[in-house]
Parts: structure tokens; sequence; C-alpha cells
């Protein structure tokens, strides 16, 4: 008997965080999917410290924070001092959601080899879809939640 309502109590929790209040659209669970597609790319550029994979993964015409310019010479200088390296995606959020446009709210970590270009971000991003690929038009960084006390 005390395994039965273990076992409820671990299977309603799990469930807290679904929304059985709508039905989801195949086309929002396309692009969901879709946008998640575009941060594998990301991941892969990272992997094989290709530089130019991950200039090409924004939009030619992006400035904020940096144009596509400064994005490959980041990547140049980044994967030459540290090599290849592994993007995590800790958490993504999709704030806005449509299907041309997106704005998710992503944390990641980014592990070198050798540590000490390491490091982690929570980030707005601005994406837009053309042709059948997205790109983020722009980015900006969104402060960590404080913890509690």
């Amino acid at each position: 008997m005390r395994i039965l309502i273990v076992s409820l109590a671990l299977l309603s929790s799990a469930c807290g965080w679904i929304n059985f209040g709508r039905a989801v659209p195949d086309e929002e669970l396309r692009a969901r999917a879709d946008v998640r597609s575009y941060y594998d790319e990301m991941a892969q550029a990272f992997a094989s410290g290709n530089a130019e994979a991950l200039a090409r993964l924004f939009d030619p015409a992006i400035a904020k924070p940096m144009t596509r310019e400064k994005i490959l010479a980041w990547g140049q200088d980044f994967f030459g001092r540290h090599g290849p390296a592994r993007f995590k995606i800790e958490r993504v959020e999709f704030e806005r959601l449509g299907l041309q446009n997106a704005i998710v709210t992503l944390t990641y970590r980014v592990e070198t080899r050798d540590g000490e270009g390491s490091f982690a971000a929570t980030e707005r991003d601005e994406l837009v879809k053309r042709g059948r690929r997205w790109y983020v038009t722009g980015w900006e960084a969104v402060a960590a939640p404080a913890a509690a006390p």
C-alpha cells in the first residue's frame, strides 16, 4: 500500500509542469523542434571548432550585440586558443514562437578541454526563419535570478 501511495505522489508531481488546458498545435511542435535543431547545429559548430559554421548560424545583417564578421573573428580566436568545445543547453524557454520568428531565453554552458575558456550564460535570442533555416538576428544577456537567502 505504501508503494502505491509513493508511486501516485511521484507520478502526480512529475506532471505538474504540463499544461493540459490547451492543445499544442502541430505547427507549434514543429517550430519548437526546428528551433531546438538550430541549437543542435550550434553544438556541432562548437564541437568541431569551426568558426565559419558558427558564424553562418547568425543572420548576415546581425548587429546586436555584434556583427557576423565580429562573431567569426571571436570564433576564430576562441577556437584558436581553446580548440573545440562542448556547447551544453541547460534550459530553453520560448517567450514567443511563430512560424517565422521566435524569442527564446536560453541557458547554456560552453566547456573547453583546457577549462580556461569555459563559460556559462543566460541570454534572450531573437530568431527568424528564412527558407528552411533559422538564424539569430540579435541577442542580449539576461541576468540570472538571485539565489534565495
